[in-house]
């Protein structure tokens, strides 16, 4: 015997072991109730097994077809959560610009100190030849006195600039230490996410070929021409071939069918459509 028959085979047993069990629960029930000094149960709550037909093979090939729906769209979503990340990229991207804007910062820094030093020895220089006692004109002495204080106002603005770049350098490194910190924890965190979701993933992709070898099973069960309506109606009704007939109206829709479909789709081996959306009512 092939797995796909086992599985049969397996599900069917079960179905007539599950009966088996509920009508001897029954029964035992009836009896206790009927013990003397006791009160007689006259509906003795009992479940009711639901016999195969054609229509519960079709539901039953619905549901599995949703489920292998809904766990293909969540691999889906994992698949696109494993490839993409947004936070960590922001996280990254951050990073980046934090340091580019260090790089920034220190050639500022380094151009602001190269411009002070040069200023310095542009005085130095000048005090050297005012106070060298080589130039004796008085004009020329108070040329050079009044280009040594204006050199020296100048490197008061130099010097400014160069602390405002110091505090800028200063503050782009404590940026970039931020930055480094956020996007190392932003990794921790992706990491930890991907290890729950590959987790998921594997688990699904395990379900899913159990469900698969149940489906094959289920296909076994159903006649061709039904099948071929199945997947017309699968593909034109947004996965949803078979709905269950709830609250006197189709589960789908919520349109009453008429009286003669009712009972027309209570024996569950004729298959009814919903006179609204099209489709098969399952009275399960």
């Amino acid at each position: 015997m092939g797995r796909i028959g086992a599985i049969k085979t397996v599900w069917v047993d079960s179905y007539f072991a599950s009966d088996r069990k509920n009508r001897s629960d029954c029964t035992a029930r009836k009896k206790s109730g009927q013990s003397k000094g006791s009160r007689v149960d006259l509906l003795p709550i009992c479940p009711i097994i639901q016999p195969v037909t054609r229509i519960s093979n079709l539901f039953r090939l619905q549901t599995l077809d949703g489920q292998i729906d809904s766990h293909q769209a969540r691999l889906s979503e994992i698949e696109a959560g494993l490839k993409n990340h947004p936070e960590l990229d922001r996280a990254r991207a951050d990073e980046e610009n934090a340091r580019a804007r260090l790089e920034d910062a220190k050639k500022d820094l380094l151009r602001a100190e190269e411009e002070t030093r040069g200023q310095q020895q542009r005085i130095t220089e000048t005090d050297k030849t005012l106070y060298s006692g080589g130039v004796s004109n008085p004009k020329e002495l108070q040329d050079l006195q009044d280009e040594s204080a204006a050199l020296r106002r100048y490197l008061s603005v130099l010097e400014e600039r160069q602390l405002q770049s110091m505090i800028r350098s200063e503050e782009s490194e404590k940026a970039v230490a931020a930055a480094q910190a956020a996007r190392e924890e932003r990794e921790r965190l992706r990491a930890a996410q991907d290890e729950k979701l590959l987790a998921e993933q594997a688990l699904l992709q395990t379900t899913l070929e159990t469900i698969g070898y149940q489906r094959e099973a289920a296909v076994s069960a159903v006649t061709a021409e039904d099948l071929e309506k199945y997947s017309a109606l699968r593909r034109s009704k947004h996965g949803m071939a078979v709905v269950r007939f709830e609250s006197g109206a189709c589960g789908a829709c919520g349109v009453a069918p008429s009286s003669a479909r009712i009972d027309s789709a209570r024996s569950g081996q004729e298959i009814i459509q919903c006179g609204n959306c099209g489709r098969i009512l399952y009275m399960g």
